[in-house]
């Protein structure tokens, strides 16, 4: 009798130990959008990063960014990509959307921002874009107020400028066929434009403006942030993971690259975790300062700790 208790006694040890083990692995939904700025999610999630901490991460590409807040609202996301810009207003407008950690920043070197003007259009400066048709990836996205901006601090009135949205895989099309004259553009689609003369570099307008600045946050509802420290951490830690494996081994995260978007990115991007005040304090500036921002917003409840 005794010894019948004791292997009963095992067989709960051993299942309260499963439960608890099943019990401590969170589901995640991740949305990204095909770019190399998110290659670090793709590489942890290929790689075992996120597993290995216990998080069951399923990846869901989303065609579009700004439809990305929405999914993250509804529930049908717990995590997602998003860019300062986005988060920004998503706080003018009383969401509870807060940025979990940092995707890209944009730098002087390697600088993969660019306006790119179209083959037979004469441009050398920014004062000559007055009149044409620039087609940015979505308006009041980072490419459109920081060429907005641009534009302002190279004496031109933005008003002067027609400026449209242009999807990035589009981009190439339009300007071929005449639709626009101009895009503010990133790799690999920058390169794709140059490569075959169907544009040229007019200015790196990015770093011209700002030589080092957030590019790419990850974002989740507050309340889910608040409510899985544990996840979070081991989110930040599968991508820091990834981060040092595509530096280390940058041909097989090239290779994963391709394998989830169906190409990859020409130059490094510099991923980088950290997001700060006053890293969303930089755009909260540039927006008021090209009329996109006008209630007071703050930044110190933006970011998720």
């Amino acid at each position: 009798m005794i010894q019948a208790f004791k292997r009963l006694a095992a067989v709960f040890s051993f299942a309260l130990v499963a439960t608890t083990a099943s019990a401590q692995v969170t589901k995640i939904n991740v949305g990204y959008v095909p770019a190399g700025d998110w290659l670090p999610a793709l590489v942890a999630k290929d790689k075992g990063f996120f597993e290995k901490r216990n998080l069951d991460v399923n990846l869901t590409k989303v065609a579009i960014i700004s439809n990305i807040p929405s999914a993250i609202l509804s529930g049908s996301l717990q995590v997602g990509v998003s860019t300062p810009t986005v988060l920004i207003d998503a706080a003018e407008g009383g969401l509870p959307l807060v940025g979990i950690a940092g995707g890209t920043r944009f730098v002087k070197n390697p600088s993969i921002f660019s306006v790119v003007v179209r083959q037979g259009v004469t441009a050398t400066s920014a004062k000559d874009l007055e009149g044409k048709r620039v087609g940015v990836p979505g308006l009041r996205s980072i490419a459109d107020v920081l060429f907005r901006k641009w534009l302002l601090d190279k004496g031109v009135n933005p008003s002067r400028v027609t400026i449209v949205e242009a999807p990035f895989p589009q981009m190439k099309d339009l300007l071929k066929g005449g639709t626009i004259d101009a895009v503010a553009v990133l790799e690999p689609f920058r390169s794709r434009i140059v490569s075959d003369n169907t544009g040229f570099r007019l200015a790196d307008y990015v770093a011209e403006v700002n030589p080092d600045v957030l590019g790419g946050v990850w974002i989740a509802q507050r309340e889910w942030a608040s409510a899985n420290p544990r996840a979070l951490t081991a989110f930040r830690e599968s991508l820091a993971e990834a981060i040092e494996f595509i530096k280390n081994q940058t041909e097989e995260a090239r290779a994963i690259e391709s394998k989830y978007l169906g190409f990859s990115t020409p130059v490094l991007l510099p991923y980088s975790l950290p997001v700060s005040n006053a890293d969303l304090e930089t755009y909260v500036r540039y927006a008021r300062e090209v009329g996109y921002l006008n209630k007071p917003v703050d930044v110190g409840q933006m970011l998720a700790r």
